[in-house]
């Protein structure tokens, strides 16, 4: 008899190791194609990450809400943001390295690319103005008074947007989901 996502969720959440591993054998491939596709170019550091990943799930599954998501989608993102995670420490490590040996390194600059192009990716969902906010605030880190003054809004204004654009981006994530072909 096959067990619902939900009650799979439920499960772990209660700390049932049996219903762990039936997630693990329902989305260990989805996890490992997600993790081995952005970190295609960072190997030694694929397995490193889908151990973590399998933590996170383990640690946050409380977190996971059938009503906005199926977990396989859910499972596919906790994936992917891990996976951007790695991709940004190893970069910080690279440039780490390069400030001691002073020897320049693209693999950085490719990395940073390839997250620049997910986060436009993403923010090509919104509308110019929202996506303007959003840059300025998550990428820029600017505070929301900032914001606020430079676009002649109150920062009541901008905190409606950046939630309504949170919420966009999540209503977008929980359709489209894992529809991409991770194995390319």
């Amino acid at each position: 008899m096959e067990i619902s996502d939900e009650k799979l969720a439920e499960l772990i959440v209660k700390g049932n190791e049996k219903a762990f591993e039936e997630l693990v054998r329902r989305y260990g491939g989805l996890i490992r194609s997600i993790v081995y596709y952005h970190l295609k170019d960072i190997s030694m550091w694929q397995e490193d990450c889908m151990n973590d990943v399998l933590l996170k799930l383990w640690q946050n599954m409380d977190r996971f809400d059938p009503s906005r998501s199926t977990l396989k989608n859910w499972v596919g993102a906790v994936s992917k943001y891990r996976a951007i995670d790695y991709k940004r420490k190893y970069c910080r490590e690279i440039m780490s390295e390069e400030l001691k040996e002073n020897i320049p390194d693209n693999r950085c600059e490719i990395l940073q690319s390839e997250i620049k192009a997910e986060v436009d990716s993403l923010l090509e969902n919104l509308s110019a103005k929202d996506r303007d906010i959003f840059i300025q605030r998550y990428i820029m880190d600017k505070s929301v008074d900032e914001i606020a003054v430079s676009q002649g809004k109150t920062a009541d204004y901008i905190y409606n947007r950046l939630s309504r654009g949170r919420k966009q981006l999540r209503k977008l994530f929980a359709v489209k989901g894992c529809e991409n072909n991770y194995e390319k």
